[in-house]
């Protein structure tokens, strides 16, 4: 990782990890309490027309354990960006493309989506993180 003829990483690129780091572990602990929720009352929502609904304990089951998987996966995401994998690049590019287009369909909602994932966006797509991310194929 950090030997001498290696070139030293960005902070860029360091800020990234931490931000999906951040990410990993609010998946982590989402996950666990929506696959944990089904033992109490199960959460309500409104719908547009005014009707209160009832979320299902599968859903919650389902979404939960997806929210742990991506968490996990995430914490593999920083593991190929620490030793400045080219796939992880292209992963977390594509991933802040994805939350851009569907920030968007959020609106006004995900502007805040929107700001965090250009800001991503740029920090690994920059000449010295390019040059970090190039440098193992």
């Amino acid at each position: 990782m950090s030997s001498s003829g290696s070139m030293r990483r960005p902070f860029g690129v360091t800020l990234v990890m931490v931000v999906i780091g951040v990410a990993a572990i609010l998946n982590i602990v989402v996950g666990t309490l929506l696959v944990f929720s089904i033992f109490g009352d199960n959460p309500t929502f409104t719908d547009p027309f005014g009707t209160t609904r009832e979320v299902g304990g599968g859903w919650l089951i389902f979404n939960g354990l997806i929210s742990i998987v991506l968490g996990f996966m995430y914490f593999w995401l920083i593991k190929m960006t620490a030793i400045g994998s080219a796939t992880a690049q292209f992963i977390i590019q594509m991933l802040a493309v994805i939350n851009i287009v569907f920030a968007i369909f959020n609106l006004p909602y995900g502007w805040y989506t929107m700001l965090l994932s250009v800001i991503i966006l740029l920090l690994v797509s920059g000449a010295s993180a390019t040059q970090w991310f190039r440098q193992t194929n």
